[in-house]
């Protein structure tokens, strides 16, 4: 039994590109109080990590629950919070203004399955992504021997998708997770 198995959920999910699974994780249904008791067990991590890689300046909450976990966190330690939503324009309309390129980022997002959601944060909110300016963070993070590929890398008898892997080392590195699949 872990952590999060109270809202681990049977069923037949499939997550962005076509990765598939048996199983997903409902954060949404956490209670607030719920939530609040895991950010602070999360943002203890974060501080360790602060003092070997350098204090946060911004949080950046992915939609959904991403924007519940990172305004938590954000309060905890008091800096400066905002949301990304799932589609450029409506980003643009939120007004995030401009950092310094030396700003360091705590990204945060719920369940972290391949790491895309980071990646595509980053790219929206154009950001240099070196080590000593991102930081993601996440409740879970997915492990790909639990989740079926196939129809991203060459079942020849599924549609073939696209996932894109070129940063995924750089995310694995950059990732403070409460709870890691083994």
């Amino acid at each position: 039994m872990t952590v999060f198995s109270r809202i681990k959920k049977e069923g037949q999910f499939e997550f962005g590109p076509g990765i598939k699974s048996h199983y997903n994780y409902d954060y949404a249904s956490l209670s607030d109080t719920m939530n609040e008791a895991y950010c602070a067990m999360l943002a203890r991590k974060l501080e360790a990590w602060q003092k070997e890689h350098g204090k946060f300046e911004v949080v950046v909450g992915i939609e959904t629950e991403g924007i519940r976990i990172g305004y938590t966190l954000a309060k905890m330690m008091n800096l400066r919070f905002y949301i990304m939503p799932h589609r450029r324009i409506e980003l643009e309309q939120l007004g995030v203004p401009k950092y310094p390129a030396d700003t360091h980022w705590l990204i945060v997002d719920d369940v972290v399955t391949t790491g895309s959601q980071f990646m595509r944060t980053v790219d929206y909110l154009d950001i240099e992504e070196t080590p000593e300016t991102i930081t993601y963070a996440c409740m879970i993070k997915r492990n790909p021997a639990n989740l079926d590929f196939s129809a991203v890398s060459g079942s020849p008898d599924k549609e073939q998708k696209w996932v894109r892997t070129e940063r995924f080392d750089f995310v694995d590195k950059r990732l403070v997770a409460l709870y890691s699949e083994d």
